[in-house]
């Protein structure tokens, strides 16, 4: 893994890598790729978890057979495969020096897949061994994406105003994302917020353009 390398240094980067027969794509720090591996596992393609350091070197992977996509998946599921894995990780770790703490979740996804079920479990495998920064950036990002700025920000402000004595934030969205992340706990304010948005707040394929 030590010879992998991005040229943008920056973090925050975000883009396809591989092929479309076996793509990869980087969220941040994350870069989920497949492979075709036939000496290692002639019946599945592999899948490939890199975590990234500041100047986009690899410093930690996780590896291993993917029997959730089957043996000869759609070239479409290979590129939705690797931009939700991506996106449900890309604030899971925050400064997180391995991936030792996610490694339960990303074996759970690489037998189950990244159907909603298994995503909305996934993310609450994740969620418990998160920052409560990173969990707020996770749920900003997805309210945003779910029913936009203005409207997830209305949403939050009643929100908080439900859970707490004292005044909801009324500031920035990742502000009152923040606030309901402390007052709920990092495991409970997920779902707390599907059920409060009817949405369920892990990534899916139509929030972004897969190609």
């Amino acid at each position: 893994m030590s010879d992998f390398f991005l040229h943008a240094a920056d973090t925050d980067y975000d883009g396809w890598v591989g092929t479309k027969e076996l793509p990869g794509y980087r969220a941040g720090r994350i870069v989920v790729r497949l492979a075709h591996l036939p000496g290692v596992d002639p019946e599945h393609l592999y899948f490939d978890l890199l975590l990234l350091d500041g100047h986009g070197r690899a410093v930690d992977n996780h590896s291993g057979a993917c029997p959730s996509l089957g043996i000869e998946p759609p070239l479409d599921e290979r590129s939705r495969f690797v931009r939700v894995v991506a996106e449900l990780l890309r604030h899971a770790l925050d400064d997180a020096p391995t991936l030792a703490a996610v490694g339960p979740a990303l074996t759970y996804i690489r037998e189950r897949g990244v159907a909603t079920a298994n995503l909305v479990a996934a993310a609450q495998l994740l969620d418990s061994v998160s920052t409560e920064h990173g969990v707020a950036r996770s749920l900003h990002d997805l309210l945003a994406l779910s029913l936009g700025e203005e409207e997830a920000r209305a949403v939050l402000r009643d929100v908080g105003h439900r859970i707490a004595s004292d005044a909801a934030v009324d500031g920035p969205l990742i502000e009152q994302v923040t606030h309901v992340v402390r007052q709920l706990g990092k495991t409970r304010a997920r779902r707390y917020l599907r059920d409060a948005t009817d949405f369920a707040l892990v990534p899916h394929p139509d929030m972004y353009r897969i190609r």
